[in-house]
């Protein structure tokens, strides 16, 4: 839906990028926005029949995707945004959603912090399913308690799920830590906690997914995991005239890893360990 994508940051960047490397040979990009799989499916085969388009990037892979075998069948070129679909099928241009995971909770498991919650974006999308596993084994191995909200990517549906993780009726049961899956959520979440009366960082840190100006416009700035996403459009775009012009798609580069920039709304977990203003 539109909504949601007109706010988020990511999809600006990821778009900077692939319109920058198609312009190197003047290819224009079409861009539709869709309600569903279906609308979007049909979409396909329409553009195929015409041949009104040479190939497609095909974002926010969800977890059983009914477009990938559509475009299998159709013979259509296509190039996956995000993590691959594990059964063959057009190439990925991703990153390692795993290792980022990894780099968010070391970071706080080593300021202290025993109870570290996530607010997700929607569980159907295969790159959220691979955080969510990744969350569970990581927050395991580090000895913490991990529990994970279901959001959708919004920010009120960010700052609804930030209270309930915060309102819990067991001092014991609130994090002292939250990992956001993306900005705006992140953002939404600060605001919710500042409502509760909580101080970030004293009582609450919170990492965002994706940094973006936004992080560094709030008080305090928010830590986030950071990647090159515009390099990262560009890439799949010549993945994509590739395999347009015939060439071979298969194979997958090792993606990088994303790095975790500090700012101020980490730091070490609350001595009371309450999650509750001292």
């Amino acid at each position: 839906p539109a909504r949601p994508r007109g706010l988020e940051p990511f999809f600006m960047q990821l778009l900077s990028g692939i319109q920058a490397e198609l312009t190197r040979d003047t290819t224009p990009l079409l861009l539709t926005m869709v309600e569903d799989q279906a609308a979007e499916i049909a979409l396909y085969r329409d553009w195929w029949a015409r041949r009104l388009v040479d190939g497609v990037f095909v974002v926010d892979l969800q977890v059983d995707d009914a477009r990938v075998p559509v475009l299998q069948e159709l013979g259509m070129p296509a190039v996956i945004i995000g993590a691959p679909c594990g059964t063959g099928g057009p190439p990925a241009v991703g990153h390692d959603e795993a290792a980022g995971v990894e780099v968010a909770v070391r970071h706080l498991a080593e300021l202290g912090h025993r109870r570290v919650a996530r607010v997700s974006g929607p569980a159907h999308l295969r790159h959220i399913r691979i955080r969510e596993e990744a969350f569970a084994r990581v927050t395991a191995q580090w000895g913490l308690t991990g529990r994970s909200v279901e959001a959708d990517y919004s920010g009120e549906r960010g700052a609804a799920a930030t209270r309930e993780l915060l309102s819990a009726a067991d001092p014991a049961a609130r994090p002292t830590a939250i990992l956001y899956d993306n900005d705006v959520m992140a953002l939404s979440g600060l605001t919710a906690a500042h409502g509760l009366g909580l101080r970030v960082p004293a009582d609450l840190s919170l990492v965002a997914w994706d940094d973006s100006a936004l992080c560094e416009l709030v008080s305090p700035s928010l830590t986030a995991l950071s990647r090159d996403v515009v390099a990262h459009g560009a890439h799949a775009a010549r993945r994509l005239r590739q395999a347009a012009g015939g060439g071979p798609h298969g194979g997958l580069e090792e993606p990088p890893a994303p790095s975790l920039t500090l700012r101020g709304s980490t730091g070490p977990a609350p001595a009371d360990g309450s999650g509750k203003p001292v």
